[in-house]
């Protein structure tokens, strides 16, 4: 039997999903880069992206949370489904990756994880164009 836990995660993923799902979302793609060690033969530094395919829904922040410096105008909260669309858990964003959004590429700036007792049930992320 799941527990509240499990419940939890699955009602967010519901309600997060796209819209064609019957969900509130839209699908969204994650990008990670690791960057590997510097090869002197090469010179260079190998990135390797990776592309997690989600899905999420886009709020904007009330005025009165927008304070120039650690939420500026324009940055927009992003709420991250706790799986992906092939049903495996969401990686836990962090700052620097990129969400593909609707048309729109952001930048993650700070995430607030819906952890319950060691459980991800979902991301709030501040992302900026």
């Amino acid at each position: 039997m799941a527990d509240i836990y499990d419940r939890a995660k699955a009602s967010a993923a519901r309600m997060l999903a796209p819209r064609s799902q019957g969900g509130k979302g839209l699908e969204l793609s994650l990008i990670r880069v690791t960057t590997g060690d510097y090869d002197p033969e090469t010179g260079t530094t190998p990135t390797t992206p990776a592309q997690y395919d989600g899905s999420g829904f886009r709020d904007t922040y009330k005025q009165s949370d927008i304070d120039g410096s650690r939420i500026k105008q324009g940055d927009v909260k992003i709420l991250v489904s706790p799986l992906l669309l092939d049903g495996t858990d969401t990686p836990k964003p962090i700052s620097q990756d990129k969400i593909l959004f609707d048309g729109d590429t952001y930048t993650v700036q700070n995430v607030d994880p819906w952890d319950y007792a060691g459980l991800a049930v979902g991301f709030a992320v501040q992302a900026r164009k």
